[in-house]
């Protein structure tokens, strides 16, 4: 009793020192800005400006954030971000090696790819064309990193030249520094033009966009931009897309390879000899008619011969001339078509294209060269390659245009097969590809990792004789000839890596063949499955075992039983179950943390396997209750008994030895139930019932014992299912009822009641809830009691408030933790306040301190809940449960009840009388009313009153009455009361 008096006293004094123990803070969100145009960018008046910035803006508007921008270059602000100095850094691409430093949310921000732009003057239509050239990055970019790693697996020398910005790359790009320069499609369509580049066909590593944090930091903010985006993003009319569509530049300019620009322009310049030829001719006609008529003709011949489409276009755009292969392509003739626009003959989309390049040509006299697209055949969307030139009369003005265009549709669909195979080849399977021979001729970065070889040393040789069968056998060969009969093999292999490790892959080998049928190479691939395997293992292992303790789990554990039973029924002898609960086992959790509680539960199972033969199994179903099951038991069944029992205490003798858990010692004691199975028993569920049932009979029966299982312990079970079935029944037909026992302020006026809860039975009479809460409890009906209770007892107050000498009484309703942790249980409460029309000040929920131990923010949030409808609450029976002090001042507390426990022996026990000082004195710290219940003579009312209680409650002042007793009796003179409804306890 001396050590529980100084716990309280330690706890109220600790109590003081956390009151003043709230930390507020407000701080502005540190964001980086760098040159990035349109995604990211300061602009000229100096603001941050762009999509990220936009998108940021949004959500820092409806969430009231503070934002900062800090304008710096991009490795500038990796570092800044790295050092804490930024919060936030938009625009960034993920990768591995950036994912181990920074933080991302999960949707991203922005989708994006990179493509490399040229000088006008530069031939560069793949990658192979950026042997030897520099090209201009932008330092530390994704765009570097892959340019870095992807170049040298196609054999390209090419030398990155690093710039802190996108601008100064694109500047040295124009100026002739470097040959080209990469970008995001972004900054490159908004800024090419600028810089008179042009777009490559070379494309790669489609991106996602985020905004990073800081490694651990930022979460919530993170958190929170990913919930807007998912929000905006699957609504097509969100200012997520008001943003992009702000911001969105398209850019359908493209330069054109050297050779092809050559070879159009060779075509240009003969087609503009033949015009300036035709011209001259005519100053001749009448003295060379025959011959002009012959050289048309010819050019007519030559022009129709080609499969390229060739026009003439006078300055209104009319169509002046047309060869065959234009024709062909309106599915017109030449009369139709002649002195016709592009718009008439064509789709929209075509026209406009077209009419922005013949303007350019026309009013400019400019050399056009162009792609043209979706121009719609029929059948196929096309691509023209087009070059468009001014025809000019003798004084230098322009009269007409001529134009040449190309289908390039196959060269593209090519490109772009091509570009997208390259994105696949880099992907994180193993790839690899073969000659006829079986010669390497390419393999990826993934399958030199999983076979531990260099791709150059891979390349020009047969592949390495790594991959073993699980059966032991090689699998190359068989494969070989697998794929030369089949045209394909798959399968499951062993990869006994160079360096000695293995890896489990699925490898898969197809045969590519030409057109007569013969095998030209061999593709394959290989995907690493070892974490599979171990999961399929580990998946295999956890369905049959404990991961804690590597026993059996209750699925083997039925198994076994079930095995053993379909023996016993041949005369196998005698089986024992043995039941082990650990005693008080969550004090050590609680007080010491789950990795000591888990540290026990491993010696405990190594102590019970070290008491029992090999062939018995050790169980455990789960938290610290083990089960073992004792096989072949030989002789009577008391002989057997006599066996077991003596196994029983041995487990029992060794679980309570001391332990070392954590570097101290501590103590543990067990409880044992046993269940015999003879030859009448049958089914599992019942002997593993009979040995349940015999478990907590030790454990009613003091703990740390053993207790074999009896028949009447099942007419026990029995019992209270009687009784909860008797129960549900009464609850039917409202058998139960309310009596309410008076609380009195300090002056010994009325202040309200506790309202206790009876069942008034047809034949036992008026039971109190000792007899049968606690089934309620066990079997879930405390809810819908709890339920009634609240309604009855709100509707009683609603009935007191239309008498003026009960109109001030408030109602405290006592609810069960069960109830309370119901999802249901505020909505159901406000809801009941609301049809009852009582008003929320008047009701005051007392709450046990059993609620604290388990879910206390959900129990804290439910209580503010509550509280900012006005409920009041009280804590029921303080200081003889948790009294968790750290969590007591973060509860909205109204007031706290002193427990009968330490009111009885207030007068004759000094330390209950100390409790009860030093409860009124935490009281009175955390500024909450306190009662005191159980307070039966006048000498403890005076105790009560002396160390400056507030109110109180017991037979001293009344016993539990009927609620039409009750008003009657407290009809004059009630300044105001409360009534609070106990479920709990038989207490009156």
């Amino acid at each position: 009793m001396r050590y529980r008096l100084l716990g309280i006293l330690f706890s109220c004094a600790l109590a003081a020192a956390l009151l003043s123990g709230a930390v507020k803070g407000n701080s502005t969100l540190m964001v980086g800005v760098y040159s990035n145009a349109p995604k990211v960018f300061v602009d000229a008046s100096g603001r941050a400006s762009g999509i990220f910035v936009d998108l940021l803006g949004e959500i820092a508007k409806r969430e009231k954030w503070s934002v900062r921008y800090v304008e710096c270059a991009w490795e500038s602000c990796m570092q800044m971000l790295r050092d804490g100095q930024l919060d936030l850094v938009p625009d960034m691409a993920r990768s591995p090696e950036r994912e181990r430093e920074f933080s991302f949310h999960q949707r991203p921000a922005l989708f994006n790819w990179s493509l490399v732009y040229r000088r006008k003057d530069e031939s560069i239509t793949s990658l192979l064309d950026l042997q030897g050239k520099r090209i201009g990055v932008l330092a530390g970019s994704i765009q570097e990193d892959i340019l870095t790693r992807l170049l040298p697996q196609y054999g390209v020398n090419a030398e990155l030249v690093p710039a802190a910005t996108n601008d100064i790359a694109f500047e040295w790009a124009a100026s002739g520094e470097v040959h080209a320069v990469t970008a995001s499609k972004y900054y490159g369509d908004m800024h090419a033009e600028k810089y008179k580049l042009a777009q490559t066909p070379i494309t790669f590593e489609p991106t996602q966009l985020y905004f990073a944090s800081r490694k651990g930091y930022q979460q919530k903010t993170l958190a929170t931009i990913d919930r807007y985006l998912s929000d905006w993003q699957h609504d097509p009319d969100s200012v997520y897309f008001d943003i992009l569509n702000r911001w969105h530049t398209r850019t359908l300019r493209s330069q054109v390879p050297v050779l092809y620009w050559w070879a159009l322009a060779a075509a240009g310049g003969m087609l503009g000899s033949a015009i300036l030829a035709t011209l001259v001719l005519r100053k001749r006609i009448r003295e060379k008619t025959s011959a002009l008529t012959e050289s048309e003709g010819k050019l007519s011949a030559i022009l129709d011969g080609t499969d390229s489409i060739v026009y003439i276009k006078d300055r209104d755009l009319r169509l002046q001339y047309v060869n065959r292969a234009a024709c062909e392509l309106a599915g017109k003739s030449a009369d139709q078509m002649i002195g016709h626009t592009t718009q008439e003959l064509f789709g929209p989309t075509f026209a406009e294209q077209s009419a922005e390049t013949d303007i350019r040509v026309i009013e400019q006299g400019e050399h056009v060269v162009s792609e043209e697209l979706d121009i719609s055949d029929g059948e196929r969307t096309v691509t023209l390659l087009s070059t468009k030139a001014p025809l000019r009369r003798a004084d230098g003005s322009i009269y007409a245009l001529c134009g040449i265009a190309t289908d390039i549709t196959a060269r593209k669909e090519t490109e772009r097969a091509q570009r997208i195979a390259a994105i696949v080849f880099q992907s994180q399977e193993g790839m690899f590809v073969t000659d006829a021979e079986r010669r390497v001729l390419n393999a990826n970065e993934a399958f030199a990792r999983m076979t531990g070889y260099q791709a150059f040393e891979l390349a020009g040789n047969e592949l390495p004789d790594v991959f073993v069968h699980d059966d032991g056998g090689a699998a190359l060969q068989a494969t070989w000839s697998a794929v030369e009969r089949e045209g394909k093999w798959q399968g499951e292999v062993r990869v006994a890596r160079r360096g000695g490790d293995e890896l489990h892959a699925w490898l898969t080998v197809n045969a590519v063949e030409d057109a007569r049928g013969a095998i030209t190479h061999y593709v394959g691939t290989l995907a690493d499955i070892t974490e599979q395997k171990m999961a399929q293992g580990e998946i295999a292992r956890l369905a049959n075992y404990d991961p804690l303790t590597n026993l059996p789990n209750r699925r083997l554990l039925m198994e076994r039983l079930q095995h053993w039973l379909a023996g016993q029924r041949r005369g196998k002898g005698t089986a024992a179950l043995l039941f082990l609960d650990l005693d008080n086992f969550k004090d050590l959790n609680d007080t010491s943390g789950h990795a000591a509680g888990d540290q026990l539960l491993r010696q405990v199972a190594d102590r019970i396997l070290s008491c029992v033969r090999e062939g018995d199994t050790v169980a455990r179903l789960g938290g610290d209750e083990f089960v073992i099951l004792l096989e072949g038991i030989e002789g009577s069944e008391e002989d057997a008994a006599t066996h077991v029992a003596a196994i029983g205490w041995k487990i029992h003798a060794a679980v309570n030895r001391p332990y070392s858990i954590a570097g101290a010692a501590h103590h543990a004691t067990c409880s044992i139930g046993v269940a015999l199975c003879v030859d009448s028993c049958a089914k599992i569920d019942e002997l593993m019932k009979r040995g349940d049932l015999a478990m907590y009979e030790a454990k009613r029966a003091g703990r740390n014992t053993l207790r074999f299982f009896r028949a009447d312990m099942e007419s026990a079970v029995r019992q209270r299912i009687a009784l909860e079935s008797q129960m549900r029944e009464a609850v039917r037909l409202k058998q139960f009822v309310l009596y309410y026992q008076p609380q009195v302020d300090r002056a010994g006026i009325t202040t309200g009641a506790e309202a206790l809860l009876r069942w008034q039975h047809p034949e036992r009479g008026l039971i109190g809830p000792i007899n049968f809460i606690h089934v309620a409890e066990a079997s879930g009906l405390i809810v819908p009691l709890g339920r009634w209770v609240m309604q009855t007892a709100c509707a009683q107050l609603a009935s007191w408030a239309r008498s003026p000498g009960t109109a001030q009484l408030t109602m405290a309703v006592n609810v069960s933790a069960h109830q309370f942790r119901h999802p249901d249980f505020v909505q159901e409460t406000l809801e009941i306040l609301q049809q009852t029309g009582v008003r929320p000040e008047q009701i005051k929920l007392e709450l046990t301190e059993s609620l604290l131990i388990e879910n206390v923010e959900e129990t804290i949030a439910k209580m503010r809940e509550l509280k900012s409808h006005g409920v009041c609450f009280a804590l029921d029976d303080f200081g003889t449960g948790y009294s968790s002090l750290s969590y007591l001042k973060r509860l909205p507390l109204d007031q706290l009840k002193i427990d009968r426990t330490f009111v009885n022996d207030v007068l004759g026990n000094a330390n209950d009388a100390s409790i009860a000082r030093s409860i009124v004195a935490l009281a009175k710290a955390l500024g909450l009313d306190i009662i005191a219940e159980g307070v039966e003579t006048e000498r403890q009312r005076e105790f009560l009153a002396e160390i400056d209680c507030d109110a109180y409650q017991g037979y001293l002042f009344g016993r539990p009455i009927s609620a039409e007793r009750f008003a009657m009796t407290n009809a004059h003179g009630a300044a105001r009361a409360g009534i609070a409804a106990d479920i709990h306890t038989g207490q009156s």
